[in-house]
């Protein structure tokens, strides 16, 4: 009769070479799973900084900062700007082994509400960030004089506007001499353009508009009205704007014994003729001083 003394060993070996075949599988797997899943990619931010405002035709400067949790690595990071006019690279400088800086700067000739996205990408990683801010630009002021300074919308007759481009000619310490005034009929008050157009010299460029009073869109009670126009520099045509005074009345028809208030008419009547006294006279001062000027250039 055979006997079974002799199996033992050799269950208990071929248990043990069971275990051992199955933890070699199991390591085999982890480091198959390690190749095959990535590792969680660094995070990489980027703060645009905060809204801006700044005047037509001036440039604006945006600083960015970008942050990387891998060490920073100049080669690897690339940056750009959109303008919402248009998009250019921007440079990136590293502060420190983990931060960096983008600064550029742009020009906005036209006034409006701009959203500027910043984008920062690693390359290495293919990580991307992005922030956005507003760049509110508002137009270049001009000084604005109304005359005469009541209006009465239904009245014949025109009102005129005096635009001085002095004061803006030099924004931003350039040098704006050769600014000139592309379409000086394209100057609005709301949608009234102007009937007639003169310019004059004095003082670095006055613009005389006249407007038909009718067209004049202001509410009663107004005490202001806007003039928004362009001129044209070295970059392009820059948005201007003025704001002059004015009192608007309860419109009449413009004819005595017809108008609701003979207060207000009789007002009217006395303030339209002493201002257009002080109109003509001031436009003659002007014209004498433009030759003036065109005189002693000519000796």
């Amino acid at each position: 009769m055979r006997s079974n003394r002799g199996a033992g060993p050799v269950g208990i070996g071929g248990t043990l070479l069971m275990k051992r075949d199955t933890t070699i599988r199991i390591f085999s797997l982890l480091i198959a799973l390690a190749v095959v899943v990535p590792a969680v990619q660094a995070a990489l931010t980027v703060d645009a900084g905060s809204d801006r405002t700044v005047l037509a035709g001036e440039p604006v400067t945006i600083l960015a900062t970008c942050n990387d949790t891998d060490v920073f690595d100049a080669m690897n990071l690339s940056a750009s700007i959109d303008w919402s006019t248009g998009a250019t690279d921007a440079g990136i400088v590293q502060d420190d082994e983990h931060n960096g800086t983008i600064q550029a700067t742009h020009t906005y000739l036209a006034a409006g509400t701009y959203a500027v996205t910043v984008k920062v990408a690693n390359n290495a990683t293919g990580a991307v960030a992005c922030d956005t801010l507003n760049v509110t630009v508002s137009p270049q002021q001009a000084e604005v004089k109304v005359v005469p300074k009541t209006l009465n919308q239904k009245s014949n007759g025109v009102m005129t506007v005096f635009v001085s481009l002095a004061e803006w000619l030099g924004f931003a310490g350039a040098d704006r001499t050769n600014v000139t005034v592309s379409d000086p009929s394209e100057f609005a008050i709301g949608n009234a353009t102007p009937e007639k157009v003169n310019f004059c010299m004095k003082d670095g460029g006055t613009l005389i508009l006249k407007y038909r009073r009718q067209d004049l869109d202001l509410a009663t009670g107004d005490g202001n009205l806007t003039v928004t126009g362009s001129a044209v520099t070295e970059e392009g045509n820059v948005s201007v704007a003025g704001t002059g005074a004015v009192s608007v009345i309860n419109p009449g028809n413009g004819k005595k014994g017809e108008n609701d208030d003979g207060y207000a008419w009789a007002a009217m009547v006395k303030e339209n003729a002493k201002e257009k006294v002080k109109n003509q006279k001031e436009f003659r001062e002007e014209q004498q001083k433009g030759n003036g000027k065109a005189k002693g250039q000519a000796l």
